[in-house]
């Protein structure tokens, strides 16, 4: 997310609230009638509660499930992402395959997190690829060999950032890694990478 003001110099708490409500008025202004409900730190009893309650409501209509896996370890080889406990103690995983069984279809998710390819490559091996069509759209922030990128010109979620405000991120990656300059021109991927995330439709 493009934030207006720098969330480690306030208080952890009001940063993640200032990060998910920020969040929520970006996919607001790409679709303006739909319901959002943002849940910040959640545990795996809240996920499930949200995703049935998100499907109840949406019935035949695609539901959004949005994974910001910052500051969390990193998801598992078999696809888990991570959550809390009740207590924020400890991380609790979360098996995709859970995920999808509240989510149902239609559906779309992000996975903004270092190796999210793995939680792309457990949720195909879910579904037999010459089977039946699955209405999921799964984008991910990077291949599950990968760390996400980390610049301090540039938001902790840049891939988040070039698919809520792709204009505004391919502008800024242009000018702060002074693409031009370079002599490149807007060619070159480090120009153009922003614009185009991975889409994977099952």
């Amino acid at each position: 997310m493009i934030l207006v003001a720098d969330p480690f110099s306030m208080a952890p708490q009001k940063a993640l609230e200032s990060i998910g409500k920020t969040l929520s008025v970006q996919y607001e202004r790409w679709q303006p009638r739909a319901r959002y409900k943002v849940q910040l730190d959640p545990t795996v009893e809240e996920v499930k509660k949200l995703c049935s309650t998100c499907r109840k409501y949406a019935k035949t209509e695609r539901v959004l499930f949005h994974y910001n896996g910052h500051g969390v370890p990193k998801p598992t080889a078999s696809g888990e992402i991570w959550l809390f406990n009740k207590s924020y103690t400890q991380y609790i995983p979360l098996p995709i395959s859970d995920l999808d069984s509240w989510l149902k279809t239609p559906s779309i998710y992000v996975f903004d997190c270092s190796a999210a390819g793995m939680i792309v490559n457990a949720f195909t091996e879910l579904h037999d690829p010459s089977g039946s069509t699955r209405d999921c759209i799964l984008l991910a922030a990077c291949e599950s060999h990968e760390t996400l990128p980390q610049r301090a010109e540039f938001p902790a979620d840049v891939f988040t950032s070039c698919l809520t405000t792709p204009i505004k991120m391919a502008l800024r990656w242009l000018f702060e890694l002074g693409c031009y300059s370079s002599g490149r021109g807007m060619s070159s991927p480090c120009c153009i990478w922003c614009l185009f995330p991975i889409l994977i439709i099952v």
